[in-house]
């Protein structure tokens, strides 16, 4: 833990409640201040170019991504940065390797330093030492998953909190059948889980292979009603084509014939008055050709019959293909809905496995949890990922509590489950008349969330006593709590600097 002292100019660094280092610094100037509040380590930098001033902030250690950091630089003895906590630069370079990702930075007026506390109403822990108990582990992961559903009635509250089903989320509450410890009931719950999901992936991928077989299948009912489909258009198109041309040499014939019988046609222009003469037959001529296009007409008559008959048939015959081809699209739409459906429910398991690993792959690193009266809830994160929140009560809710930092240090199953420092954030009356609130959002609220002016820092112990935590939610915490853990306990909201790749941050000013 690192604590900061405006006032002093001084920067501490504490291993549990043991200073170990310490340095002088240089903070923000006049109309740049240096925020207070609680922090942590989001970025660590050994070369680094602000992107605000363009200048080299060596060993740079970010606070917030609004451009508050620890950074090497010139110190006057007084506050002289633009916001940002300058160290000299070889303690710059000695601080950097004391410290890593996530290490809190506590940020006051006057100094502040951790102390050590019991009290039974912090969170225990599950020492990893604590196993399933063996019929558990021999058993297979269908019958662990099994007596996990057979268990009792679950609470809703805990299912809603910790995203489980209701046989999983019992054991959460209580349910001493998985387990004789809560350890036990947690290991069992998740092998449960496990095996659930493993479950779920096979049982989706059963699904989506069999749509896509039924898939497959109607691709090829369509195809082969298609090609009827396609073969009758294609019939239909001929025999209208043909009908076609012949009605058009019937109706030149007839235009010729109509010609022919009157043999002088008012021409409408000289071209073709010409035309008509050099074409003009005789009687004879024209009596034989009118006979010649008139047989042509009465042959083609029964030929058109035919036609039309056929083309009648063709057309009933492509209705109902084409009948046939549209109910076989409506039958492959349906499938390849089905099977989309099926592979988006694989995906999803399949997402789902992901994501519980990567929780899982998380679950050695401490945790965070923040505890906001202005907000009357309760949130945790591990690896700057939000795990649950879950609403609490605090007695006496309109006193202030104070802002306090506990961190957990190591297990300690002779005092509770882990021992604990603590930091108590000092107020600032001076400041606190005119203070806004910020919310999550960075608007504006009301000023009566924060301590009013007059108000004496309330202790860390009685702060604890004030708040009442859902038991499934203590248990959930204790099941993930290890060493390097924190808890902020804060009259304020979370500041709009808590961000995702972030730790709970709480601004004072």
């Amino acid at each position: 833990m690192v604590t900061v002292s405006l006032n002093r100019q001084r920067l501490t660094v504490y291993d549990a409640t043991q200073a170990i280092a310490n340095a002088p610094i240089s903070s923000g100037r006049r109309g740049r201040s240096t925020p207070t509040g609680v922090f942590s380590v989001v970025q660590k930098r050994r070369h680094h170019i602000s992107n605000i001033y363009n200048v080299a902030m060596p060993n740079m250690q970010r606070l917030t991504w609004s451009g508050i950091a620890l950074h090497a630089g010139a110190l006057p003895g007084y506050p002289a940065s633009s916001g940002c906590i300058r160290l000299s630069h070889g303690f710059s370079r000695q601080f950097f390797g004391m410290t890593k990702m996530g290490t809190r930075v506590i940020v006051t007026r006057d100094p502040v330093a951790p102390k050590m506390i019991a009290h039974e109403r912090l969170f225990g822990a599950y020492p990893n030492t604590d196993v399933v108990a063996n019929s558990d582990l021999d058993a297979e992961p269908t019958q662990v998953a099994d007596a996990s559903h057979a268990a009792g009635a679950a609470s809703d509250a805990v299912a809603e909190v910790l995203g489980v089903s209701a046989a999983h989320a019992s054991e959460v509450s209580g349910d001493e059948s998985a387990g004789s410890t809560p350890r036990q009931r947690f290991l069992a719950q998740r092998a449960a889980e496990e095996t659930e999901r493993a479950r779920a992936i096979r049982t989706a991928g059963y699904a989506w292979a069999g749509k896509r077989g039924t898939l497959t299948q109607v691709e090829r009912e369509v195809e082969a009603k298609r090609a009827p489909f396609k073969a009758a258009r294609a019939e239909a198109q001929r025999i209208e084509d043909e009908l076609a041309e012949i009605e058009k040499g019937v109706a030149r014939a007839e235009r010729e014939i109509a010609l022919l019988e009157n043999p002088e046609p008012v021409a409408k222009s000289k071209r073709k008055a010409r035309k008509a003469r050099q074409k003009s037959l005789s009687a004879e001529e024209r009596a034989a050709r009118i006979d010649e296009l008139r047989g042509e007409i009465v042959d083609a008559e029964p030929e058109m019959a035919a036609l039309r008959t056929a083309a009648e048939s063709a057309s009933k015959a492509l209705a109902t293909a084409e009948a046939a081809a549209r109910e076989a699209d409506s039958k492959l739409d349906v499938a390849k809905a089905e099977a989309a459906e099926a592979k988006a429910a694989l995906d999803r398991a399949t997402k789902a496995e992901d994501a519980a690993k990567a929780r899982e792959a998380k679950r050695d690193l401490p945790v965070s949890v923040f505890i906001s009266r202005a907000r009357q809830r309760l949130y945790v994160r591990q690896g700057y990922d939000d795990i649950f929140d879950v609403e609490v009560s605090f007695r006496d809710p309109e006193a202030p509590v104070g802002t306090h930092v506990f961190t957990a240090l190591d297990y300690a199953p002779e005092i509770g489950g882990m021992s604990w420092s603590v930091v108590s954030v000092p107020f600032e009356p001076q400041r606190l008349a005119s203070a806004k609130t910020q919310g999550k959002k960075g608007k504006q609220a009301k000023p009566d969330e924060r301590p009013r002016a007059g108000h004496s820092a309330q202790t860390a112990a009685a702060a604890l006593e004030r708040i009442d935590i859902p038991e499934y939610a203590r248990e959930a915490i204790a099941d993930v709590m290890k060493p390097g853990s924190s808890v902020v306990i804060s009259d304020l909201r979370m500041s709009n600097e808590t961000g995702k790749y972030t730790d709970f941050i709480a601004t004072i000013r």
